[in-house]
């Protein structure tokens, strides 16, 4: 028997997957339990199999766990699907998405049950494939399941999962205490003057750029991206992150940024000043990520520095302070960030989230982002 029961949202969303006869996508806010909820729903169905479609190997290794622990099961039972292994019948299958996209071919059954975790990812025309596998249910997964640069929640997720069946916000989750409390504290600072005359150079390029060739096109986009590394790498951000770090000694603290060679020199920084802190990246070994993950989740280390790498997939409730030193316009990748930190933990009372912020656009998100929070989160505004 299972060892966890669902909370009341899960049963909720339960019995609409149910009465849209086990079919459709459940929009989850990060840390809001989406995966005890997928359990459920294998425990509930009781299909022959099941295969779990994940976009990472550190969220394999997640569901791993939590479906060896929800099933009171070792983890030799569960079959992991690689490059030449196949789908079992009558048991439990995981398998990252770049993998599972070359499954169709290789599977017969339709008596498979298929749920894809941050589902969003498997409209791209790369990974789609897998939604053409043969089955007797879908559950997609998501915080975000609309795609902002595309129509392939409409198109694509939709017809191959089935309609968005529920969804669970922040206030939800927060009303149920699977939030803790948290407060945005957006912190706007003025650019070195040499960057700020380059940002806006470039930024009327792009606006030539799109009135010429559109914002589409890979012009207008090597132009945005240009720009995006310049904001970023403003070392003014460097030095306030370190600054709040040097307020908030002592507290597990994540901090975000863009840019490895502006998170290595925030990691030298706080090494030589006695900090105990550890950085996480992708030009990282696999055996050092693995590491300095480990040392955070058990305290070694009280600040992890992070490259983008971290943004899916990562879980240390314990985590009380985030800072936010640089970031995309994505709705999606604040999201995954703001939920790295609002989980609850034992003795953990709340959560603060500081974003920096430099430009009218920045500024303007997060104006939306106090509006559609009100009542929710408490949100400060102060100038660097």
């Amino acid at each position: 028997m299972p060892k966890l029961a669902p909370r009341g949202w899960q049963k909720e969303a339960l019995e609409k997957w149910e009465q849209a006869k086990h079919r459709g996508i459940v929009s989850v806010v990060t840390g809001g339990g989406k995966t005890i909820f997928a359990l459920s729903c294998i425990d509930k169905l009781k299909p022959v199999a099941s295969l779990i479609v994940v976009p990472t190997a550190a969220l394999l290794d997640q569901w791993w766990e939590e479906v060896a622990s929800y099933f009171d099961l070792e983890l030799d039972e569960i079959n992991i699907i690689t490059g030449s292994k196949k789908l079992h019948l009558g048991a439990v299958n995981i398998a990252v998405l770049n993998t599972a996209a070359k499954l169709p071919e290789r599977v017969q059954t339709n008596e498979c049950f298929l749920i894809v975790d941050e589902c969003h990812k498997a409209a791209s025309e790369h990974f789609r494939e897998v939604l053409k596998l043969p089955t007797c249910a879908s559950l997609g997964l998501s915080a975000t399941p609309e795609r902002p640069y595309d129509q392939g929640l409409a198109e694509v997720l939709i017809p191959a999962l089935g309609d968005v069946i529920f969804s669970y916000d922040y206030a939800a989750a927060l009303r149920d205490k699977v939030i803790v409390p948290f407060s945005l504290r957006n912190v706007v600072f003025s650019l070195e003057e040499d960057r700020q005359k380059e940002y806006d150079k470039l930024s009327r390029s792009i606006a030539r750029s799109i009135q010429r060739m559109g914002a589409d096109a890979p012009e207008t986009v090597a132009l945005f991206l240009k720009r995006a590394r310049i904001l970023n790498l403003s070392l003014n951000r460097v030095k306030i992150a370190l600054k709040l770090i040097a307020a908030n000694k002592g507290k597990r603290t994540l901090v975000f940024h863009e840019d490895i060679e502006a998170c290595e020199l925030i990691h030298h920084v706080l090494t030589e000043n006695g900090v105990k802190n550890g950085i996480y990246h992708s030009k990282m070994t696999l055996r050092d990520r693995a590491l300095v993950l480990s040392q955070f989740r058990r305290g070694d280390v009280d600040v992890l520095v992070t490259c983008r790498a971290l943004d899916e997939g990562f879980n240390v409730p314990e985590t009380e302070l985030g800072i936010i030193a640089a970031s995309t316009a994505t709705r999606r990748q604040r999201i995954q960030r703001l939920g790295r930190v609002v989980r609850p933990a034992k003795g953990k009372d709340g959560a603060t989230i500081y974003t920096l912020v430099a430009t009218d656009p920045e500024i303007a998100r997060l104006k939306q982002e106090e509006e559609d929070l009100e009542g929710v989160a408490s949100v400060t505004w102060t100038r660097a």
